[in-house]
């Protein structure tokens, strides 16, 4: 519990750090020393907001969320660029004589491919179904933790208000018997009672101090495990409101076995089981895939260009030169037309290359699985076991639900009997302990006879209480597997 600074302590802080940081230090005082009354919705929506094991589901779910939607995405074709740049220092091939040249080149290789699955033996499909089961049973799941949080905040709420009964009841009994010791010291001061009966009764007023001390124990204690299971630090001064008092017919009507269909319609725990095995069951098909032929399709687009490439070209003509003698006579020359090519070498420009060495392919491979080591057949035998522990994972579900439901139900019906019972018992002790107070007023009843009287009321008082709210939290229970939420 957060308690007021001493305002000599606070001067300090203003003269040191200023205004602002008063008011940071004195707002959280402010706030949680307030004595806030908890109502049984606002602790279960806490519990929900700060339970560590249920943000983790809720955590798990979005994982789920992401693999369902990327198994969806793989049904896409995918689209790749890539681009490769290389530099060579040093001898390389000349790309226009085909000769070894000393020279320092770069070459650049673009390309854009995309490949699409055309049947894998509907891998894919399974596979966005199977995480969709997963996703949808997460989400139940989470359900399901807040359905078990919620009961036992529940079951906690209900003990702090009968150990606050308890407590009161502990009072009036230290009232009752605080007024008798004072009439036995009057009784005793004037001789008309023997001072050991006023000891006993001052004996009992000790043990009714000591049963209030416990009682209020209890309720700290009870306290503690509520505050524990909303996640929330302890506050001393922790007070939940008492829900507005019904009347209490103690009246069953169901049966344990209406209950239960009821229950497998609307809660979430069976539904979040089947799900699950459907889940296991299509990873069984998945993997089955694994033994069919796979067909893809692939394109892509490509270019290149080289540093060292040129554009050369070659042009010939022709010229009159002496190509021989007559007759062996110098002075007689022969003369015909000489071709003579000269050649042009233009550098060969980076986007005319693109241009030049474009192009385009299409491609279809088919893979066909002949021998992988039996991993695959291995893969199939796990995916079975898994399905068979998946449907028994279900069927314990719904044993559990069926056996709590049958707790519950018998639960209600035996505090419904007790509940009458300890109500027809606490009426006829009320009865005889209000006669006995009488006897013992008037000195027709001893001290001795007095307190059992009285001890047996009480007791009767704190039975009938007990009974009370075990049968309110039994009722809730059954109410809430046939749909109706414990907040009310």
């Amino acid at each position: 519990m957060f308690r007021v600074l001493p305002l000599l302590n606070l001067l300090v802080i203003v003269k040191r750090y200023g205004y602002l940081c008063l008011v940071g230090m004195v707002l959280p005082i402010t706030v949680y020393g307030q004595n806030k009354v908890w109502n049984l919705k606002e602790c279960i929506d806490f519990a929900f907001k700060n339970d560590v094991a249920l943000n983790q589901q809720i955590l798990m779910t979005e994982i789920n969320s992401i693999n369902y939607k990327q198994a969806k995405d793989n049904l896409w074709p995918n689209l790749n660029l890539s681009d490769a740049q290389e530099f060579n220092f040093g001898n390389t091939i000349n790309s226009n004589t085909n000769q070894v040249i000393h020279q320092n080149t770069n070459s650049n290789y673009p390309s854009l491919s995309s490949t699409v699955t055309l049947f894998n033996g509907f891998k894919y499909m399974n596979l966005v179904k199977e995480n969709k089961q997963n996703y949808e049973a997460g989400k139940l799941d989470i359900e399901t933790q807040k359905n078990n949080l919620a009961l036992n905040v529940t079951a906690a709420y209900e003990q702090i208000l009968y150990d606050r009964d308890a407590v009161t009841i502990a009072q009036h009994q230290i009232e009752s018997d605080s007024i008798q010791v004072e009439k036995l010291k009057i009784f005793v001061r004037v001789g008309q009672t023997p001072e050991d009966s006023l000891l006993l009764i001052q004996a009992q007023l000790a043990t009714d101090r000591s049963t209030k001390v416990t009682a209020e124990t209890q309720v700290e204690l009870a306290n503690v495990q509520l505050e524990q299971l909303m996640e929330m630090p302890i506050i001393i001064d922790f007070t939940i409101e008492r829900p507005a008092q019904t009347e209490i017919t103690a009246d069953v009507t169901s049966t344990a076995a209406d209950i239960y269909n009821t229950a497998a319609g609307i809660l979430p725990d069976e539904k979040s089981a089947a799900l699950k095995t459907n889940a296991f069951e299509t990873d069984l098909l998945v993997n089955k895939a694994a033994l069919l032929p796979s067909l893809t399709l692939t394109g892509g687009l490509s270019t290149e260009y080289y540093s060292d490439l040129t554009n050369t070209s070659y042009q010939t003509t022709y010229r009159d030169e002496t190509i021989g003698y007559l007759q062996n006579n110098p002075s007689q020359l022969v003369t015909g037309p000489v071709p003579v090519t000269n050649t042009t070498s233009q550098p060969y420009t980076f986007s005319n290359q693109f241009k030049n060495n474009f192009s385009q392919v299409i491609a279809l491979s088919l893979s066909v699985p002949i021998f992988n080591n039996f991993k695959a057949r291995n893969n199939i035998r796990l995916a079975k076991i898994a399905v068979e522990n998946a449907k028994l994972n279900e069927q314990a579900v719904k044993n559990t639900l069926r056996k709590n439901v049958e707790i519950a139900y018998t639960n209600q019906v035996a505090g419904s009997k007790t509940y009458l019972a300890t109500k027809e018992q606490l009426l006829s002790e009320t009865r005889a302990f209000a006669d006995m107070a009488k006897k013992f007023s008037v000195g027709l009843a001893n001290v001795t006879d007095y307190l059992v009287e009285e001890n047996n009321y009480y007791k009767a008082v704190l039975a009938n209480l007990q009974a009370k709210y075990e049968y309110i939290f039994e009722t809730k229970i059954v109410s809430f597997y046939t749909g109706t939420p414990l907040t009310q």
